[in-house]
């Protein structure tokens, strides 16, 4: 397994350190088994990332093996939440064909944190993440870690994040406060539920 080095592009306050740690308690009160949870969002730039990201570091902070799967094969943007140095295989590679699941998962140097980076954007990442390497990558993921994190496009924009949820054992939908319109917030519950995802919460960002 490499080791990678990872920074967080932003300093946390105390305010918000403190929200990711009750996120985590709420989420641990959820299911007292092993969870593979994926976080998505209605539209773009709600701060889905960030959030997904900074729960992962709250479980590790817990002492807690837990492994952030950047699931968004569409763009680049982790640069923008964290730095990662030295990562050689990526998500995109084990999903078409180019390396095996054990080959991604990267320990970085912060502790009991493990990374999956998503790869150069691809224009079929729908049908990779519904595929079986997809499915079998994630059960491996759960198999060996207490949590895995999945961050997933927003819905509004493509498909992958109701694929890519199918695999888990709840979502969690993160929407900016007083910008999501009421409809089509519901519609993206009623798309999560016909897809078999169970919704564990939604965080009010911003």
């Amino acid at each position: 397994m490499d080791k990678i080095t990872i920074k967080q592009t932003k300093e946390l306050d105390y305010k918000t350190f403190e929200a990711f740690r009750a996120l985590r308690a709420n989420l641990e009160n959820v299911e007292k088994e092993k969870k593979v949870i994926a976080f998505t969002s209605v539209m773009g730039k709600e701060g889905k990332s960030f959030v997904a990201f900074q729960t992962a570091c709250a479980v590790a902070a817990a002492g807690k093996s837990c492994v952030y799967v950047n699931a968004n094969l569409r763009e680049a943007i982790s640069s923008y939440i964290y730095e990662a140095t030295g990562v050689k295989k990526t998500l995109l590679d084990c999903l078409s064909g180019k390396a095996q699941a054990e080959d991604i998962i990267c320990e970085t140097s912060v502790a009991n944190l493990y990374l999956v980076e998503s790869g150069a954007p691809c224009k079929n990442a729908s049908e990779l993440l519904s595929g079986d390497a997809y499915q079998k990558l994630i059960h491996a993921l759960h198999e060996k870690y207490d949590c895995v994190i999945i961050d997933t496009p927003a819905m509004g924009e493509v498909a992958d994040a109701l694929v890519a949820s199918r695999a888990t054992d709840g979502v969690v939908l993160v929407m900016e406060r007083e910008v999501v319109p009421y409809e089509q917030a519901q519609k993206a519950k009623a798309q999560l539920e016909l897809n078999g995802c169970k919704i564990l919460g939604v965080v009010l960002n911003k």
